[in-house]
């Protein structure tokens, strides 16, 4: 499953970049998120995500560590999520980039691809992708709200 998508951010190119990887920040916009932290782990620092969607038949709650790939500051970072649970696996990885219009919002733009595994995997993905679109467009909302602000 491949998702793309863009979204301005009324704050400067760094502080979108801080906020993207900001534990407190990416807890108050990820809908359905508990908590947010960073945790050490054998391959390195990662943040634990615990997440309780609002999506019947994936009620939760899961633990989610996501880690980042490529980072280029403040341009682009890959994040990368593996969750396992009962009804299956996901391999997921995003690719964010930042560009900074002049005198104005930061732009965002994504691109995310998923390998799901188990019984996830067997739903139709034009369920999947409606039901993930409408979760970014929530978490988008959430986190423009918070970064700006920060900005302001």
């Amino acid at each position: 499953m491949n998702i793309s998508g863009s979204q301005k951010i009324k704050a400067p190119r760094p502080e979108v970049f801080s906020a993207l990887l900001n534990p407190e920040i990416l807890q108050e916009s990820i809908p359905g998120c508990e908590s947010a932290e960073l945790v050490d782990m054998a391959g390195g620092q990662q943040m634990k995500l615990k997440i309780s969607p609002n999506i019947p038949g994936l009620k939760g709650p899961y633990n989610v560590y996501l880690q980042t790939g490529e980072v280029v500051a403040p341009s682009r970072v890959v994040l990368i999520a593996e969750p396992k649970s009962s009804i299956g696996s996901i391999k997921a990885t995003c690719v964010v980039d930042l560009t900074e219009e002049a005198n104005g919002p930061t732009n965002l733009s994504y691109n995310a691809h998923a390998e799901m595994e188990g019984k996830i995997a067997s739903t139709p993905e034009i369920i999947l992708k409606g039901t993930v679109k409408v979760a970014l467009d929530q978490f988008f909302k959430n986190f423009e709200k918070h970064v700006s602000a920060i900005s302001a």
